[in-house]
């Protein structure tokens, strides 16, 4: 599975159960785009992939395909590929009652663990590790004022298939010449 793909569906995934989680409303974006102009002011999650970790060798097959007479050549290598999500929410310190940050990535931490983040992924193909514990740093942001900016990292598992064809030798022709 593409990187694109994973995004697009870990997005889909959170965004679907949003209202679910308490969290209406809050942009999932992808970190560290080129075309991003400055820090959004709404509540906004974000995410980015870390790396990835190939677990054994690739499985291999051959497969005969007689309408096409060629054979289908199949490798496939099973990834582990870790994403770390963060969330940023500007405080009001007069507004006790809105969502910080880690609360924000507390339930989007819920929404990749559910029932139904596990269906959608392993109907995709993915499956997903636990969600460890979730940071909590802070920085000076830039009205000099004090910021949390919390992640965590999450792993899923998924394979890349990459199939191959060739053409089928029909006939060999041998001969012993003299020299």
């Amino acid at each position: 599975m593409l990187d694109n793909q994973i995004i697009a569906l870990v997005k889909s995934v959170v965004e679907a159960q949003e209202a679910t989680a308490t969290i209406p409303g809050v942009v999932i974006k992808q970190a560290f785009q080129p075309t991003q102009q400055g820090v959004n002011t709404a509540p906004t999650g974000y995410m980015f992939k870390v790396g990835d970790h190939r677990l054994g060798t690739p499985e291999r097959s051959d497969v005969y395909d007689t309408n096409s007479s060629t054979i289908i050549h199949t490798e496939t290598q099973q990834y582990e590929t870790m994403f770390q999500m963060s969330a940023l929410s500007t405080q009001d310190p007069s507004n006790t009652s809105q969502y910080t940050s880690s609360d924000i990535l507390n339930y989007i931490a819920y929404c990749l663990q559910s029932n139904y983040a596990i269906e959608t992924f392993t109907a995709n193909g993915i499956g997903i590790y636990n969600v460890p514990d979730v940071r909590n740093p802070y920085f000076m942001d830039d009205r000099e004022r004090h910021q949390a900016s919390p992640s965590f990292d999450f792993t899923i598992v998924h394979k890349q298939i990459i199939t191959s064809t060739s053409n089928v030798v029909q006939s060999v022709n041998f001969s012993f010449d003299t020299v």
